[in-house]
This record gives structure tokens, sequence and C-alpha cells, in this order.
């Protein structure tokens, strides 16, 4: 039987403060027996203020503090990283971004996979990043 530990638990209701009525339950994390399931982290922090507005980098150097903690929640380290998928909403961000990325990763060799797309959940978003991790038996 598998069994799911779910991390940082909120309403959508108020963590988008208003702005958006999706009435859902979400985690940040999900802990599938050794496999950590992270949602996409963004220039938010875990209080919902953003950081780095129309600074990808910066978006990112929040992402990764976020990384960092959540990893730790389900009992993994950056080491344990496999895959990054990075999504931007211009190629030229695509520098700055991995640029960040690579000082955190430094010496961990992951998979990556980098997408462009035309928009984010939140128009002022100029990046976000899926995390999947395997934490060692």
């Amino acid at each position: 039987m598998t069994v799911h530990e779910r991390f940082r638990k909120f309403e959508t209701n108020q963590w988008y403060r208003g702005t958006q009525k999706l009435n859902s339950q979400l985690c940040m994390l999900v802990k599938t027996g050794n496999v950590l399931h992270m949602r996409g982290q963004t220039g938010h922090d875990f209080e919902g203020d953003f950081h780095g507005l129309g600074d990808p980098a910066a978006q990112t150097e929040q992402a990764m503090a976020n990384v960092k903690i959540l990893l730790a929640d389900g009992g993994a380290t950056l080491q344990d990283i496999c895959k990054v998928k990075v999504w931007v909403t211009d190629r030229a961000h695509l520098e700055p971004v991995m640029r960040v990325l690579g000082k955190h990763l430094k010496g961990i060799h992951v998979a990556t996979s980098e997408v462009v797309v035309t928009g984010l959940a939140r128009a002022y978003m100029d990046m976000e990043i899926d995390v999947y991790a395997v934490v060692d038996d």
C-alpha cells in the first residue's frame, strides 16, 4: 500500500488573497514512498509575498530558497533532485534562470527541461520550476 504524505497544505482562496476563487485545497509537496513531487516554485515565498518583480534571476533565487525548505520537509537535500523542469515566459529569461539554478545545483548533475510559454498563472511571474527528487532508502 502506498502512503502519501502531504506537506504545507493550503487553501487557494487564502493563497490567492481573493483574486481567484478556486476553492481548492493543495499542498506544496507530496511524498510517495521515497519520491518527492513538488508544486511549481516561483518568486512567491510561503506567505504568498512575491520577490523579484521583473527580475527572473531574483525570482529563481526565491524559488530555490523554497525548494531547499520543501526538500528538507520531505527528508531530502538538493543532492536528491533528479529532474528540474524550467518554465519561462521569454527566451531571454532562460540564461538568468539557468545561471541561478547552476549556482545552486553545482556538482549535482540533474536532468532538465526548459519550456518557453506565453504565460504563467500570474501575469507578473517570469519563471517557474518543477522539481522531482528521490530520497535514498
